[in-house]
C-alpha cells in the first residue's frame, strides 16, 4: 500500500527570501513577485511628496 503525503497549498511568498521583520506591507510587481515595503521606501516617498508640494491659493469670498 502506498502512503500518501498531504502537501499544504503553496503560497507565492514561499519562494521568496524572508523580508525583514520591519516590513509591514507588500507590493506585487508586474511579474507577480512580492516586494516588501520598508520604512526607507516610505521615507523616500514622503520626501519626494514634500519636494513637490505646492501651497493652495487662498479662495476669495463671493
Amino acid at each position: 500500500m502506498r502512503q500518501q503525503v498531504q502537501q499544504k497549498p503553496r503560497l507565492l511568498s514561499d519562494n521568496l527570501p524572508r523580508p525583514s521583520l520591519q516590513a509591514r506591507g507588500y507590493l506585487v510587481d508586474e511579474q507577480g513577485r512580492e516586494i516588501a515595503i520598508t520604512e526607507r521606501m516610505i521615507q523616500q516617498a514622503c520626501m519626494e511628496l514634500e519636494q513637490q508640494w505646492v501651497a493652495p491659493q487662498s479662495l476669495k469670498a463671493v
